[in-house]
């Protein structure tokens, strides 16, 4: 017994030498909501750049996420992986996760008047029609939540799938100016006989969207009799006829329908292509601005036109891009990157010891002599 109680402790001394390090992808919170009347907990995933050491604070645009127990882990790593590198597809991003209590009745704009087709029992959805207070949720305390306890650019997107997507619908066309940009997933647009659409055909008559975009995805549907859902194929057609004909104004849209995806997989090809739509314009040519920093400038005003807001380079991708000019003997487009980093990010102590780097390379003690002075201040 004392032999094996020995090797049990060798064992255990053994496994503690190894490092445990957790791999965190976000963190979980909590707030209680007056305009819901119950406690709601949300994930927040902040992006790689947001606790660096190295660059100075900034501000991050924010992904609202419906569902997030069905898709925060998936969507974080999407994000994470089109933000990443010199080839970024789109900015990186701070993403709440909010996750359901009464997912019907939160999601659903007006009181149900029809059965579910899942639902056995033939009975009429039970809560529903809650849609209100949930937006009066989001827009009054999660959204100031968020924005109190992180550094946020005031770019907000919203990402729903299904009754989510409804939601979506339901806020772009009555609260158009919560969000910037949605990305609409395979929506519910046949609840309530189709209201939604109804008030799509009169409201983009008349409305202006101030430059806000919208991507709108539609799964593939075998159609079965006995399967209601069909509606919802008919639906998103609908709504896809209404923004071709009505053409509502300064509003950017893209629809896709895709054939080889179903109600339940089109979420991660529909986020990524969504998001794709909505940063059309933020990848600049890597190749191509080493020799001509000054496209990055002009990409990044393409880029805040299609959007209807001003993004700017982040510091950590400029810093790169000087960085890789150097070590290639690219000095002065090194220093075009570096000046510009200065404009846009003053305070940083980074960009000051980059450019005394690059004057050091040019011989020029005197300004690399003044760069490290202010790195010091700094």
């Amino acid at each position: 017994m004392k032999k094996i109680l020995l090797i049990l402790f060798a064992l255990l001394q053994y496994a503690n030498s190894f490092s445990q390090d957790s791999i965190v992808i976000g963190s979980k919170h909590r707030i209680f909501s007056k305009a819901l009347n119950e406690e709601r907990n949300f994930w927040v995933y902040l992006p790689p750049d947001y606790n660096s050491k190295k660059f100075a604070p900034a501000k991050y645009p924010v992904v609202y996420l419906l569902d997030a127990e069905s898709n925060f882990h998936s969507f974080t790593g999407l994000q994470q992986s089109l933000a990443k590198g010199p080839y970024a597809m789109i900015p990186q991003m701070i993403v709440v996760g909010i996750t359901n209590t009464n997912r019907t009745l939160d999601l659903t704009p007006t009181e149900s008047n029809r059965t579910a087709f899942y639902d056995k029992t033939k009975k009429f959805f039970k809560q529903t029609g809650g849609n209100k207070n949930f937006i009066t949720f989001l827009e009054t305390e999660l959204r100031p939540y968020i924005n109190s306890h992180y550094r946020t650019s005031d770019y907000n997107i919203l990402n729903g799938h299904s009754f989510g997507g409804l939601t979506a619908t339901n806020i772009l066309l009555h609260h158009t100016k919560l969000f910037n940009s949605y990305v609409i997933i395979d929506p519910s647009l046949w609840w309530d006989d189709e209201i939604m659409i109804k008030k799509a055909d009169s409201i983009f008559n008349k409305k202006d969207f101030e430059q806000r975009s919208i991507y709108v995805a539609m799964a593939n549907k075998i159609s079965i009799p006995q399967d209601t859902t069909t509606d919802m194929a008919r639906g998103i057609r609908k709504f896809e006829k209404l923004l071709k004909e009505k053409k509502p104004k300064n509003l950017r849209w893209s629809f896709k329908f895709y054939e080889n995806e179903d109600h339940g997989t089109i979420p991660i090809p529909a986020e990524y292509d969504g998001l794709r739509f909505i940063f059309k314009e933020h990848l600049v040519q890597v190749k191509e601005a080493v020799q001509n920093p000054g496209l990055v400038e002009e990409q990044y005003k393409k880029l805040s036109k299609d959007t209807g807001f001003i993004f700017l380079p982040t510091e950590s991708y400029l810093d790169w891009m000087g960085n890789f000019c150097l070590q290639n003997d690219k000095i002065n487009q090194a220093i075009s990157f570096f000046k510009l980093t200065e404009k846009y990010y003053p305070f940083s102590k980074n960009v000051y010891l980059s450019l005394e780097a690059a004057y050091l390379k040019l011989n020029n003690k005197s300004l690399a002599d003044k760069m490290r002075k202010k790195a010091n201040e700094l």
